[in-house]
Protein backbone atom coordinates (compact mmCIF):
# COMPACT_ATOMS: atom_id res chain seq x y z
CA UNK A 1 0.00 0.00 0.00
CA UNK A 2 2.94 2.79 0.38
CA UNK A 3 4.34 2.12 -2.32
CA UNK A 4 0.88 3.00 -4.16
CA UNK A 5 0.68 5.77 -2.02
CA UNK A 6 4.11 6.68 -3.23
CA UNK A 7 3.46 6.91 -6.64
CA UNK A 8 0.12 8.32 -6.51
CA UNK A 9 1.12 11.35 -4.80
CA UNK A 10 4.43 11.38 -6.19
CA UNK A 11 3.08 12.97 -9.60
CA UNK A 12 5.77 13.17 -11.31
CA UNK A 13 5.01 12.17 -15.30
CA UNK A 14 4.23 13.47 -18.61
CA UNK A 15 4.92 14.20 -21.71
CA UNK A 16 2.57 15.30 -24.69
CA UNK A 17 2.81 15.15 -28.38
CA UNK A 18 2.15 17.88 -30.83
CA UNK A 19 -0.16 17.21 -33.16
CA UNK A 20 0.75 18.46 -36.64
CA UNK A 21 -0.10 18.37 -40.25
CA UNK A 22 2.05 17.81 -43.04
CA UNK A 23 1.86 20.27 -46.10
CA UNK A 24 1.88 18.85 -49.30
CA UNK A 25 4.96 19.99 -51.68
CA UNK A 26 4.53 21.42 -55.68
CA UNK A 27 6.65 18.72 -57.03
CA UNK A 28 6.90 18.29 -60.73
CA UNK A 29 4.38 15.17 -61.94
CA UNK A 30 6.10 11.55 -62.86
CA UNK A 31 8.71 11.94 -59.83
CA UNK A 32 9.00 9.07 -57.07
CA UNK A 33 9.54 10.24 -53.16
CA UNK A 34 11.24 8.62 -50.29
CA UNK A 35 8.61 10.42 -48.22
CA UNK A 36 4.99 9.83 -47.49
CA UNK A 37 2.13 11.04 -45.18
CA UNK A 38 -1.87 11.13 -44.82
CA UNK A 39 -2.15 14.72 -44.62
CA UNK A 40 -6.41 14.53 -45.10
CA UNK A 41 -8.77 11.88 -44.01
CA UNK A 42 -12.48 12.76 -43.75
CA UNK A 43 -15.17 10.59 -43.15
CA UNK A 44 -18.32 10.04 -46.08
CA UNK A 45 -21.91 9.91 -44.83
CA UNK A 46 -22.62 7.60 -41.98
CA UNK A 47 -26.01 5.41 -40.93
CA UNK A 48 -27.49 6.02 -37.80
CA UNK A 49 -29.47 3.54 -35.93
CA UNK A 50 -31.87 5.19 -33.14
CA UNK A 51 -33.98 2.78 -30.67
CA UNK A 52 -37.65 4.32 -30.17
CA UNK A 53 -41.08 3.23 -28.16
CA UNK A 54 -44.33 4.96 -29.51
CA UNK A 55 -46.90 5.80 -27.18
CA UNK A 56 -49.02 2.39 -27.40
CA UNK A 57 -45.31 0.58 -26.56
CA UNK A 58 -43.98 -0.93 -29.96
CA UNK A 59 -40.41 -0.61 -30.67
CA UNK A 60 -39.17 0.65 -33.49
CA UNK A 61 -35.82 1.31 -35.58
CA UNK A 62 -35.13 4.96 -37.25
CA UNK A 63 -32.40 5.60 -39.61
CA UNK A 64 -30.90 8.76 -40.26
CA UNK A 65 -27.36 10.02 -41.54
CA UNK A 66 -25.16 11.30 -40.28
CA UNK A 67 -22.21 13.82 -42.22
CA UNK A 68 -19.27 12.62 -41.31
CA UNK A 69 -17.09 15.45 -42.59
CA UNK A 70 -18.65 17.72 -39.74
CA UNK A 71 -16.80 15.77 -37.49
CA UNK A 72 -13.10 16.23 -38.27
CA UNK A 73 -10.30 14.10 -38.40
CA UNK A 74 -7.40 14.76 -35.88
CA UNK A 75 -3.91 13.37 -37.77
CA UNK A 76 -1.17 13.01 -35.23
CA UNK A 77 2.02 12.82 -37.21
CA UNK A 78 4.21 12.15 -34.59
CA UNK A 79 2.38 9.19 -32.60
CA UNK A 80 0.97 8.27 -36.26
CA UNK A 81 -2.78 8.38 -34.75
CA UNK A 82 -5.73 9.72 -36.91
CA UNK A 83 -9.19 10.24 -34.62
CA UNK A 84 -12.25 12.24 -34.21
CA UNK A 85 -12.21 14.05 -30.86
CA UNK A 86 -15.84 15.50 -31.41
CA UNK A 87 -17.47 11.87 -30.68
CA UNK A 88 -20.19 10.79 -33.86
CA UNK A 89 -23.54 10.54 -32.19
CA UNK A 90 -24.83 7.37 -30.26
CA UNK A 91 -26.14 5.06 -32.98
CA UNK A 92 -23.64 5.81 -35.40
CA UNK A 93 -22.75 2.51 -37.40
CA UNK A 94 -18.59 2.63 -38.20
CA UNK A 95 -18.85 -0.83 -39.45
CA UNK A 96 -19.96 0.72 -43.18
CA UNK A 97 -17.91 3.32 -43.03
CA UNK A 98 -16.42 4.96 -46.50
CA UNK A 99 -13.59 7.49 -46.37
CA UNK A 100 -11.08 9.54 -48.27
CA UNK A 101 -7.65 9.70 -47.75
CA UNK A 102 -5.04 12.10 -49.47
CA UNK A 103 -1.13 11.24 -48.88
CA UNK A 104 2.05 13.67 -48.73
CA UNK A 105 3.60 12.95 -52.09
CA UNK A 106 1.15 10.76 -54.12
CA UNK A 107 1.85 7.55 -51.61
CA UNK A 108 -0.28 4.44 -52.10
CA UNK A 109 -2.13 3.44 -49.10
CA UNK A 110 -3.01 -0.07 -47.49
CA UNK A 111 -5.66 -1.31 -44.62
CA UNK A 112 -4.34 -4.46 -42.83
CA UNK A 113 -6.89 -6.87 -42.12
CA UNK A 114 -8.74 -7.31 -38.76
CA UNK A 115 -7.73 -10.37 -38.15
CA UNK A 116 -4.09 -11.44 -39.73
CA UNK A 117 -1.42 -8.47 -41.33
CA UNK A 118 -2.48 -9.13 -44.34
CA UNK A 119 -2.95 -5.80 -46.61
CA UNK A 120 -5.22 -5.01 -48.98
CA UNK A 121 -5.14 -1.43 -51.18
CA UNK A 122 -7.60 0.69 -50.16
CA UNK A 123 -10.63 2.06 -52.44
CA UNK A 124 -12.32 5.43 -51.77
CA UNK A 125 -15.36 3.42 -52.81
CA UNK A 126 -15.27 0.49 -50.47
CA UNK A 127 -16.74 0.44 -46.86
CA UNK A 128 -14.29 -0.28 -43.71
CA UNK A 129 -15.60 -1.44 -40.75
CA UNK A 130 -14.10 0.81 -38.21
CA UNK A 131 -15.96 -1.28 -35.02
CA UNK A 132 -12.02 -1.94 -33.74
CA UNK A 133 -8.87 0.61 -34.50
CA UNK A 134 -7.31 -0.29 -38.10
CA UNK A 135 -3.93 0.29 -39.63
CA UNK A 136 -3.74 1.92 -42.59
CA UNK A 137 0.25 2.03 -44.05
CA UNK A 138 1.51 4.32 -46.78
CA UNK A 139 4.12 3.51 -49.09
CA UNK A 140 6.32 6.21 -49.99
CA UNK A 141 6.71 6.42 -54.16
CA UNK A 142 9.65 5.14 -55.10
CA UNK A 143 8.58 2.22 -53.01
CA UNK A 144 11.50 2.90 -50.11
CA UNK A 145 9.74 2.73 -46.91
CA UNK A 146 6.23 2.91 -45.40
CA UNK A 147 4.37 4.50 -42.82
CA UNK A 148 1.59 3.29 -40.23
CA UNK A 149 -1.49 5.20 -39.04
CA UNK A 150 -3.87 3.31 -36.54
CA UNK A 151 -7.40 4.95 -37.21
CA UNK A 152 -10.42 5.16 -34.88
CA UNK A 153 -13.43 6.50 -34.40
CA UNK A 154 -15.40 7.67 -31.22
CA UNK A 155 -18.61 7.10 -30.68
CA UNK A 156 -20.39 9.18 -27.88
CA UNK A 157 -22.20 6.76 -25.37
CA UNK A 158 -21.00 3.49 -26.56
CA UNK A 159 -22.60 0.83 -24.98
CA UNK A 160 -21.00 -2.79 -23.65
CA UNK A 161 -18.29 -1.06 -21.36
CA UNK A 162 -19.04 0.74 -17.87
CA UNK A 163 -16.02 2.18 -15.32
CA UNK A 164 -16.66 1.31 -11.81
CA UNK A 165 -14.95 2.76 -8.69
CA UNK A 166 -14.26 0.91 -6.21
CA UNK A 167 -13.46 2.59 -2.57
CA UNK A 168 -9.85 0.26 -1.44
CA UNK A 169 -9.43 2.14 2.03
CA UNK A 170 -8.07 5.38 3.76
CA UNK A 171 -4.44 5.80 4.44
CA UNK A 172 -2.37 7.88 6.01
CA UNK A 173 -1.13 11.11 4.42
CA UNK A 174 2.50 11.92 4.18
CA UNK A 175 3.49 14.87 5.75
CA UNK A 176 5.05 15.88 1.84
CA UNK A 177 3.86 16.19 -1.72
CA UNK A 178 6.06 16.84 -4.59
CA UNK A 179 6.60 19.88 -5.66
CA UNK A 180 8.00 22.18 -8.65
CA UNK A 181 10.06 25.35 -9.25
CA UNK A 182 10.83 27.35 -12.11
CA UNK A 183 13.00 30.16 -13.21
CA UNK A 184 13.22 32.39 -16.22
CA UNK A 185 14.39 29.01 -18.76
CA UNK A 186 14.64 25.68 -16.57
CA UNK A 187 12.15 23.39 -14.53
CA UNK A 188 13.49 22.03 -12.03
CA UNK A 189 11.56 19.41 -10.26
CA UNK A 190 12.57 18.94 -6.16
CA UNK A 191 11.31 18.09 -2.58
CA UNK A 192 10.22 19.73 0.23
CA UNK A 193 11.74 16.79 2.22
CA UNK A 194 14.37 15.13 3.70
CA UNK A 195 15.07 12.71 0.36
CA UNK A 196 18.71 13.77 -1.33
CA UNK A 197 17.24 13.38 -4.91
CA UNK A 198 19.27 14.40 -8.15
CA UNK A 199 16.92 16.54 -10.09
CA UNK A 200 17.67 17.31 -13.56
CA UNK A 201 17.22 21.11 -15.34
CA UNK A 202 14.66 21.18 -18.15
CA UNK A 203 15.20 23.48 -21.11
CA UNK A 204 12.29 26.18 -21.86
CA UNK A 205 11.35 27.32 -25.41
CA UNK A 206 9.28 30.29 -23.88
CA UNK A 207 9.82 32.86 -21.27
CA UNK A 208 8.79 32.45 -17.71
CA UNK A 209 6.02 34.28 -17.49
CA UNK A 210 4.04 31.43 -19.78
CA UNK A 211 4.77 29.20 -17.22
CA UNK A 212 1.85 28.24 -14.88
CA UNK A 213 2.04 28.69 -10.63
CA UNK A 214 4.32 25.12 -10.56
CA UNK A 215 3.05 24.60 -6.54
CA UNK A 216 0.00 23.93 -8.87
CA UNK A 217 0.84 22.15 -11.73
CA UNK A 218 1.30 18.60 -12.45
CA UNK A 219 3.20 16.39 -15.02
CA UNK A 220 2.66 13.06 -16.28
CA UNK A 221 4.30 10.82 -18.83
CA UNK A 222 3.85 7.60 -20.97
CA UNK A 223 5.65 5.65 -23.45
CA UNK A 224 6.01 7.47 -26.89
CA UNK A 225 5.21 4.97 -29.70
CA UNK A 226 6.96 6.19 -32.51
CA UNK A 227 10.61 5.83 -30.45
CA UNK A 228 12.07 2.97 -28.66
CA UNK A 229 13.71 4.74 -25.14
CA UNK A 230 11.33 7.93 -25.32
CA UNK A 231 8.54 9.14 -23.41
CA UNK A 232 5.70 12.21 -23.93
CA UNK A 233 5.39 14.52 -21.31
CA UNK A 234 2.35 16.70 -20.57
CA UNK A 235 2.38 19.20 -17.68
CA UNK A 236 -0.71 21.47 -16.47
CA UNK A 237 -0.69 24.24 -14.47
CA UNK A 238 -2.69 27.32 -13.04
CA UNK A 239 -1.54 30.06 -14.72
CA UNK A 240 0.22 32.54 -12.22
CA UNK A 241 -1.50 35.64 -13.76
CA UNK A 242 -5.12 36.24 -11.59
CA UNK A 243 -6.86 36.84 -15.01
CA UNK A 244 -6.33 34.03 -16.97
CA UNK A 245 -8.95 31.80 -17.61
CA UNK A 246 -7.98 29.00 -18.96
CA UNK A 247 -4.56 26.32 -18.04
CA UNK A 248 -0.98 26.62 -19.26
CA UNK A 249 -0.69 23.61 -20.43
CA UNK A 250 3.45 22.16 -21.96
CA UNK A 251 4.42 19.36 -23.72
CA UNK A 252 7.89 17.49 -24.47
CA UNK A 253 9.44 14.59 -25.93
CA UNK A 254 11.89 13.31 -23.86
CA UNK A 255 14.43 10.78 -24.66
CA UNK A 256 15.50 8.38 -21.88
CA UNK A 257 18.95 8.73 -22.27
CA UNK A 258 18.63 12.91 -21.80
CA UNK A 259 17.87 15.88 -23.85
CA UNK A 260 14.39 17.46 -25.41
CA UNK A 261 12.82 20.55 -24.84
CA UNK A 262 9.85 21.88 -23.23
CA UNK A 263 7.10 23.38 -25.73
CA UNK A 264 4.39 25.38 -24.79
CA UNK A 265 1.18 25.24 -26.26
CA UNK A 266 -0.45 28.22 -27.14
CA UNK A 267 -4.17 28.69 -27.26
CA UNK A 268 -6.18 28.73 -30.63
CA UNK A 269 -9.53 30.86 -31.21
CA UNK A 270 -10.39 27.20 -33.29
CA UNK A 271 -10.15 25.79 -29.83
CA UNK A 272 -13.64 25.34 -28.27
CA UNK A 273 -12.84 22.92 -25.19
CA UNK A 274 -9.84 24.65 -23.89
CA UNK A 275 -9.30 23.15 -20.04
CA UNK A 276 -10.74 25.97 -17.23
CA UNK A 277 -8.49 27.20 -14.56
CA UNK A 278 -8.35 24.82 -11.76
CA UNK A 279 -6.97 25.75 -8.39
CA UNK A 280 -6.01 22.26 -7.92
CA UNK A 281 -5.53 19.06 -10.90
CA UNK A 282 -4.90 15.79 -10.84
CA UNK A 283 -4.37 13.92 -14.04
CA UNK A 284 -3.44 10.59 -15.62
CA UNK A 285 -2.80 8.56 -18.94
CA UNK A 286 -5.38 6.36 -19.38
CA UNK A 287 -6.73 4.10 -22.20
CA UNK A 288 -4.70 6.10 -24.58
CA UNK A 289 -6.41 9.30 -23.18
CA UNK A 290 -5.33 11.85 -20.79
CA UNK A 291 -8.01 12.21 -17.83
CA UNK A 292 -8.08 15.14 -15.50
CA UNK A 293 -9.65 16.00 -12.68
CA UNK A 294 -9.74 19.46 -11.24
CA UNK A 295 -10.79 21.35 -8.09
CA UNK A 296 -14.65 21.86 -9.87
CA UNK A 297 -14.59 17.58 -9.40
CA UNK A 298 -15.14 17.56 -12.95
CA UNK A 299 -13.91 15.05 -15.07
CA UNK A 300 -12.63 15.75 -17.96
CA UNK A 301 -10.90 13.92 -21.07
CA UNK A 302 -8.39 15.19 -23.78
CA UNK A 303 -7.55 12.90 -26.65
CA UNK A 304 -5.05 14.98 -28.58
CA UNK A 305 -2.59 15.45 -25.76
CA UNK A 306 -3.81 18.56 -23.54
CA UNK A 307 -4.98 20.05 -27.11
CA UNK A 308 -8.54 20.12 -26.10
CA UNK A 309 -11.07 18.73 -23.26
CA UNK A 310 -14.44 17.08 -22.95
CA UNK A 311 -16.49 16.32 -19.98
CA UNK A 312 -16.79 12.11 -19.71
CA UNK A 313 -19.42 11.02 -17.85
CA UNK A 314 -18.10 7.54 -18.07
CA UNK A 315 -15.20 8.42 -15.31
CA UNK A 316 -17.46 10.57 -12.57
CA UNK A 317 -16.26 10.24 -9.00
CA UNK A 318 -18.04 8.78 -7.29
CA UNK A 319 -20.82 9.88 -4.62
CA UNK A 320 -19.37 8.93 -1.44
CA UNK A 321 -16.06 10.55 -2.50
CA UNK A 322 -14.97 13.29 -0.10
CA UNK A 323 -12.42 15.57 -0.09
CA UNK A 324 -10.59 16.63 -3.39
CA UNK A 325 -8.41 14.83 -6.03
CA UNK A 326 -5.20 15.27 -5.50
CA UNK A 327 -3.36 12.40 -7.41
CA UNK A 328 -3.93 9.88 -9.88
CA UNK A 329 -2.22 7.31 -12.08
CA UNK A 330 -2.34 3.89 -13.22
CA UNK A 331 -0.97 0.32 -13.38
CA UNK A 332 -0.12 -2.38 -15.79
CA UNK A 333 -3.34 -4.18 -15.24
CA UNK A 334 -5.81 -1.15 -16.64
CA UNK A 335 -6.85 0.45 -13.54
CA UNK A 336 -6.85 3.82 -12.78
CA UNK A 337 -5.62 4.89 -8.69
CA UNK A 338 -7.02 8.10 -6.78
CA UNK A 339 -5.93 9.53 -4.16
CA UNK A 340 -8.26 12.36 -1.93
CA UNK A 341 -6.66 15.13 0.32
CA UNK A 342 -8.97 12.96 2.93
CA UNK A 343 -6.96 10.39 2.46
CA UNK A 344 -9.11 7.99 0.60
CA UNK A 345 -8.19 5.43 -1.85
CA UNK A 346 -10.10 4.77 -4.85
CA UNK A 347 -9.62 2.02 -7.80
CA UNK A 348 -11.34 2.44 -11.38
CA UNK A 349 -11.72 -0.28 -13.77
CA UNK A 350 -13.61 -0.96 -16.81
CA UNK A 351 -16.22 -3.77 -16.64
CA UNK A 352 -18.08 -5.23 -19.41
Amino acid sequence: MNRILFRLCAVIVSMAVLTSCLKDDDDEAGSAYSDTAVTYFTLGTLNRYTHTTSSTGSDSIVKTSVTGSDYRMTIDQLNHRIYNVQELPTGTDVKHVICTITTKNSGVVALQSMVSDSLQWYSAADSIDFSVPRTFRVYAGDGSGYRDYEVSLNVSGSKGTTFIWTHVGTVEMPDYLPCLEASADTVIMTRNSGIDIDWKQEQLSDAEGLLPDMSKTVIISWPYAPADDTDYMLMVGTPQQDDEPYMRVWRKIAPHAGGGQWVYMPFDDSNRYPLPRQERLAMAYYAGTVIAVGSDGIVRQSRDQGISWHTNSTYNLPSSLTGEVISMTTDGQGRMWMLTSTGQLWQGASAK
